[in-house]
């Protein structure tokens, strides 16, 4: 469960990387609101179990299974989901993030999924 974050002065997208989401939060990834333009999110490691990525618009304090999610993308179990938004979607405050087995913040929304979730984030 390692967060990176790719940046440079030769292009304007930054790229983060995490090879375990889980059910507990990171927080302001990026240390301030940016536009999302792309998310690739890998699930193979869950064959039989549905994983949901959380996306917050949020720079402080999210609370799994009580904040509520401003994007929520639904991944098959063993599956992988790549989205691309051609004109970004905004996040003002800072973009957070989390995954759980539980979608929203309803039933056991703080639930880890078994094995790694990795999650690709591209941002400017």
């Amino acid at each position: 469960m390692a967060l990176s974050i790719a940046s440079g002065s030769s292009f304007s997208y930054k790229l983060a990387v995490e090879s375990d989401l889980e059910a507990d939060p990171k927080v302001n990834i990026f240390g301030a609101g940016a536009k999302v333009y792309a998310i690739d999110v890998n699930n193979a490691a869950n064959s039989g179990t549905v994983v949901y990525l959380k996306l917050y618009d949020a720079a402080s304090t999210v609370t799994a299974g009580t904040s509520k999610p401003d994007h929520q993308i639904r991944i098959a179990g063993g599956g992988r989901v790549i989205a691309y938004y051609p004109g970004g979607v905004v996040f003002q405050n800072g973009i957070s993030m989390n995954c759980s087995t539980t979608s929203g913040t309803g039933g056991d929304a703080t639930t880890d999924p078994a094995a790694s979730v990795t999650v690709n984030l591209v941002v400017a």
